[in-house]
Formats: structure tokens, C-alpha cells, sequence
């Protein structure tokens, strides 16, 4: 059963947006009493220590109130069991995000999306999840207050992401092949 849960999932650096995701949820923070806010990762993953950057993200997220927490870096078994029970994750990359990882991960946990619509992104997503041209706080928060308020719009990206998941290792494996045979046995 999912809860009433958003988070960010990354390292916690500039170009992966995150200022965006704190920033998006304290336009809501106020108008959505029953909801929970997490932000998950590090500066370097793996690393438990925070820099100025991710201090300054954790003690202005989390000085929204009790339901915004940032909780570090988490094992992926943490993690899996984080986005199986969330019910929106937002990926606010502003750079061009080569393979979006946590966006395949969402998906096969059946996660609403709200991503930027750059990098590797959009082919992940495609139309399973609400892809954002020139992302910012506004546009985050504006589809956040979209998918909260909307319980059949909320469902309805939930069974887009999870029914329409085909990341699996053999086809990954493949497209892989075919793109090294391109690059490497070129006459």
C-alpha cells in the first residue's frame, strides 16, 4: 500500500536539481497536512558525510516541519523498500542526466514521476510519467499539487510507471550489444 510520500532520490549536488525538489515543497509544505517529504542521498555516493551544499539543503528542508526529513545515504535495499511504499518521486536533474538509474528504479516501483525532460530521462519515462521542459520550483510544485489532490490522476501514473516498466537486464543487455557493435565494428 502506498503512503501519503514524496521524495527525491540522488546525490545531493546542484546539477541533480534538489534545491528545486526543497524549494517545490515549501510552496506545498502548508497546503498538504497529511502528506510526507523525504530527500534521500549524499554529496558522493556512498558517503555518509554531508558538505555546505547538503547541509544547507537538510537544515532548510527540514526546518519546513516534522514531515520533511533528509535522511543521507541508504542501501539499496533501504531504498527499494523507501520508493515500494512512497507514492510520488521527483527527478529534477538539470543537467542532461545520461541513464536515470532512480528513474527506472521508480518505475518498476510503480512511483508517480515528475522528472525534468532532459538527458536519458524522457526515454525512460516516455509518457508514463510528467516530464518538465526548463524545470524549476513552480512547475515541481504545481504538478505535485496536481497529482495530491487528484487520487484517479495519482493512480493513473502509478499503473503508467509500473505496467509500462521494460528496463529488464535482458533488453537492457541488448541494447547495450547493439550500441557497442555500432561504435566498435564499424568498417
Amino acid at each position: 500500500k502506498k503512503k501519503k510520500k514524496i521524495i527525491f532520490v540522488g546525490r545531493i549536488v546542484p546539477e541533480k536539481g534538489v534545491h528545486l525538489f526543497k524549494d517545490a515543497i515549501k510552496e506545498i509544505y502548508e497546503l498538504s497536512d497529511k502528506w510526507k517529504f523525504m530527500i534521500i542521498g549524499s554529496p558522493k555516493l556512498g558517503v555518509k558525510n554531508f558538505d555546505n551544499f547538503s547541509n544547507k539543503i537538510k537544515i532548510d528542508f527540514e526546518n519546513l516541519g516534522p514531515r520533511a526529513k533528509m535522511i543521507g545515504f541508504v542501501n539499496t535495499t533501504r531504498i527499494r523498500k523507501i520508493m515500494q511504499e512512497s507514492s510520488i518521486i521527483v527527478i529534477p536533474s538539470i543537467w542532461n542526466e545520461p541513464f536515470g538509474l532512480v528513474a527506472a528504479e521508480a518505475m518498476s516501483n510503480g512511483l508517480a514521476i515528475i522528472s525534468s525532460n532532459v538527458g536519458g530521462l524522457p526515454e525512460i519515462i516516455g509518457k508514463n510519467g510528467i516530464l518538465i521542459n526548463d524545470i524549476d520550483a513552480k512547475k515541481i510544485s504545481n504538478s505535485l499539487m496536481n497529482l495530491m489532490t487528484n487520487d484517479k490522476l495519482l493512480e493513473k501514473y502509478q499503473k503508467k510507471s509500473w505496467n509500462n516498466f521494460n528496463l529488464y537486464s535482458h533488453k537492457i543487455s541488448s541494447v547495450l550489444d547493439r550500441h557497442r557493435e555500432s561504435l566498435f565494428m564499424k568498417d
